[in-house]
This record gives C-alpha cells, sequence and structure tokens, in this order.
C-alpha cells in the first residue's frame, strides 16, 4: 500500500512540474521575458499599402489598428506626411500632419515602436505633404529591434531622392535583429512606378534592376535580404520575367500565384491585380515558414468586426479613404535559424 501512495505522490509531482514548464513558457512567450524562448519561434510580418496615408480624414485608423494589432512587425507603403515632428538631415525642422498622427498614434498605443526614414522621396518633389512623396515607416514590436550598427545596411537605396535615374521613389531598407541576436534580416520596401503600359514596365524593370545591384553591392555575410510592398506588377508574366531575368532565381515571391491584391478586387474579381509581393533571397528558404503567404481578406475582417454592411456594397471612393485600396499581405519567418 506506502508503494502505491509514493507512486501516485510521484505522478502528481511530475503532473504538477509539466503544467509549471507550460505556463513559464507560455508566459515568457507573451510577455518575452526569457530570450531564449524565440530560438526557432516564429515572427509574423505584414505589408501594407495603406492609400494617401496622411491625406484623408475620414480614415478609420482604430479599426485598422485592430486589423494589425497581432503583428510583430507591420511595414507601410504610401505615408505621405510625418506622423511626427523631426527634423530632415540639414537641420530643418518639421511638423508633423495630423492624419499620420492619428494613424501612428493607434499603432502606438497597441503596443509598437516605430522607425521612420530620415525624410521623405518623389519622382519631382520631397518634403511637401502630399501624394507627390512618400516617407518610408515600419513598426514592430519587442521582439526585434533595429540593427543600426553598420554591420548590416539600412536607409534609402540610393542618396539622390528626388528625380533618381532609377526609382520614382527610393526604396528603404530596415535592418532588424531579434534580442538574442541569432536572427538578423533587412526588410527592403518598395513602391514601385505603377501602370500597364510598355514603358511603365520598363521602368519598373529599372527599378528592380537597381535593388538587386543594391543588395550585390551591400550583402556582407548577411544575405536575408527580403523585398516587400507594392510591386505594382500587371501579371504573372511579369512577375516571372523579373525572377527569371533580373534575380536570375535568386529572389522568390512568395505570392507565386500572383493573387490580387487591390481592393478592386471587390468591385469586380476582373479588376483584381497582383501587385503586392514578398520576394525573399532562396538562402532564407529554411526561414520562412512553409505556407505562411496569406492575403489578407479585409471583407471576412469586416465581418468579425460587424461592420461589414457599412462598406459593402463596395464602393471604391468610400472604402480607399476609410480603409486603403489595397489589402495587407502577410508572412511568418522563424528565429534563430539564421544559417549565414
Amino acid at each position: 500500500m506506502r508503494v502505491k501512495y509514493l507512486a501516485t505522490f510521484a505522478l502528481l509531482i511530475s503532473l504538477f512540474a509539466c503544467s509549471s514548464v507550460a505556463q513559464s513558457s507560455k508566459i515568457g512567450e507573451a510577455d518575452n521575458l526569457d530570450t531564449k524562448m524565440e530560438v526557432n519561434d516564429t515572427l509574423s510580418i505584414c505589408t501594407f499599402n495603406i492609400q494617401f496615408l496622411g491625406h484623408f480624414k475620414n480614415r478609420k485608423d482604430t479599426l485598422l489598428g485592430r486589423l494589425l494589432l497581432d503583428y510583430d512587425i507591420v511595414v507601410i507603403q504610401e505615408m505621405v506626411a510625418p506622423p511626427v515632428d523631426g527634423v530632415y538631415p540639414d537641420g530643418t525642422r518639421y511638423a508633423l500632419d495630423q492624419e499620420s498622427a492619428n494613424f501612428h498614434s493607434v499603432m502606438s498605443d497597441n503596443g509598437f515602436n516605430y522607425w521612420l526614414s530620415k525624410e521623405d522621396t518623389g519622382p519631382t518633389n520631397n518634403r511637401i505633404n502630399s501624394s507627390g512623396s512618400e516617407w518610408w515607416i515600419v513598426y514592430y514590436k519587442g521582439r526585434v529591434q533595429p540593427d543600426t550598427t553598420g554591420v548590416e545596411p539600412f536607409g534609402f537605396l540610393s542618396d539622390t531622392l528626388v528625380g533618381s535615374s532609377i526609382f520614382k521613389r527610393v526604396p528603404y531598407s530596415f535592418a532588424f535583429k531579434n534580442s538574442d541576436g541569432s536572427s538578423s534580416f533587412n526588410l527592403i520596401s518598395v513602391h514601385l512606378n505603377p501602370g500597364g503600359s510598355t514603358k511603365d514596365r520598363s521602368i519598373r524593370n529599372t527599378e528592380f534592376i537597381g535593388i538587386k545591384n543594391w543588395i550585390e553591392e551591400e550583402r556582407s555575410k548577411n544575405c536575408d535580404f527580403i523585398i516587400l510592398g507594392d510591386c505594382n506588377l500587371e501579371d504573372k508574366t511579369e512577375l516571372l520575367r523579373i525572377e527569371q531575368t533580373i534575380f536570375e532565381s535568386e529572389f522568390r515571391s512568395l505570392n507565386e500565384d500572383c493573387l490580387s491584391t487591390n481592393t478592386k478586387m471587390y468591385e469586380d474579381s476582373g479588376k483584381g491585380k497582383p501587385y503586392d509581393h514578398i520576394f525573399v533571397n532562396t538562402c532564407l528558404t529554411e526561414e520562412i515558414v512553409e505556407n505562411s503567404f496569406h492575403r489578407v481578406d479585409l471583407r471576412k475582417f469586416l465581418q468579425s468586426e460587424g461592420l461589414y454592411n457599412d462598406f459593402f456594397p463596395y464602393e471604391h471612393n468610400y472604402f480607399r479613404t476609410r480603409l486603403s485600396d489595397h489589402v495587407p499581405v502577410e508572412f511568418k519567418i522563424i528565429l534563430g535559424k539564421d544559417l549565414d
């Protein structure tokens, strides 16, 4: 009988220990108290072109904040005015734009830090607080931090921010690492030239070549470059040409099926375009979570928020000024498996 009691007691101790370990792991993952928990953990990344962020006064910023709340990193394109007060590199001061600041405040309240480019870039002008130029911004949470040590390249891909012969809007590279330094990567945010004409495609071709050349010149020990955002690709034929003739299969798009990412697909599926892509270097194959690329369905999100009837039937101007004319796209990477 004593043996039976001892066995029962040992079993209870074992169960309690297992429960304690499970509970500790859960707390560690939630509160980021133990950096060792990040090894082989995943990081969720979203890229989202929010049309003319900093311009429309009717933007549903709180709603967008709920949409983006659970990501670790959110890369934004088309912020057309600064969300904070600051100083340009030449010492000139600039003031925040209230429409940008409203969105920025929501993201801050949701626990995001931010990394903002030193100024804006455009085809013919900048420092104008209009759709003629854009600021680059990324929001991130505590599991990663900017790597501005200079070991990895960051910043604009060209010093010529206005009237560049290569880029309509000079892309920006954000270098990140996780808290224990076991993973590092560069997110190159892009908003490439739009349009379906032969000339427009040629301009995008030049922009992609410029991105490739910058990567080849700047890469050091790290080859974990991810090109993401509004690439304005028109179709799968253009995607394959970019992958095969410019990147020479060194980069591949996670949106390989060319899913439409513009919201006009809600009006008519024939108006859908595969504008948004995430190009990853082939050396990142083991670090990308398989099948983690998704196009976020804003219809389903609005249904979950009980707001479907507020936005449908789809009316383009209403939808784009309250939300955007693009949907977010997302993917995940595995931390602690950085092989380069």
